[in-house]
């Protein structure tokens, strides 16, 4: 039970769901509450695809395809680095369309995020039966079911949130997804050049 209890603890650090419902209500304010939990099952059911791959193949591909785990986080911080700026350089939009041209995007990379597929190939690995990441997996779903329910109650109480406070709350996401995305290319090209400085 307890390397359950430590699968859950690393991974629910990993996605952080506070900051992916501040992401969640920033990308989807303006939407009816039952729009909005229409667009959250769909995102968590893609994360979680996401993570349930990397658990049962990530290592076997980035192995098959000679990427390291430091390329693939100096990569993958590449593309939050990328989504950190966009989301601070975002300007509001009053047409009609603007609603359509939103995507959830951001959110699903920032949750199954470099560092959290990082995370769920390391548990797979260490904590695997019969080659099954079954520690990896029960972990993934127990924190996916917690986000849902964690996004779902911020969405309903921040619907009234006026149109200032949510270009604000926008650009503070995209402040700390910029940090982390740095965060992750430092730290994979350290381990990389420490790795590299052993052998």
């Amino acid at each position: 039970m307890e390397i359950y209890f430590q699968g859950i603890l690393t991974i629910i650090s990993l996605v952080n769901p506070m900051i992916c419902a501040q992401i969640f209500n920033s990308i989807e304010k303006g939407k009816k509450h039952e729009e909005k939990l229409k667009d959250l099952t769909e995102t968590i059911f893609t994360v979680g695809i996401i993570l349930s791959l990397s658990a049962f193949l990530g290592s076997k591909i980035l192995h098959l395809l000679g990427i390291s785990l430091d390329a693939f986080q100096v990569a993958g911080g590449i593309v939050l680095v990328s989504i950190g700026f966009q989301m601070l350089n975002k300007k509001e939009k009053n047409n009609e369309n603007s609603e359509k041209e939103k995507s959830l995007t951001p959110l699903v990379l920032f949750a199954a995020s470099p560092g959290t597929i990082t995370g769920v190939i390391t548990l797979s690995i260490t904590q695997s039966e019969n080659s099954i990441p079954i520690v990896a997996l029960i972990s993934i779903a127990v924190v996916l079911i917690i986000m849902w329910v964690i996004i779902a109650l911020m969405s309903k109480r921040s619907s009234k949130r006026n149109s200032k406070s949510s270009q604000l709350a926008t650009r503070f996401m995209g402040l700390i997804i910029l940090a982390m995305g740095i965060e992750f290319i430092l730290t994979g090209v350290t381990t990389f050049c420490e790795t590299f400085t052993i052998h």
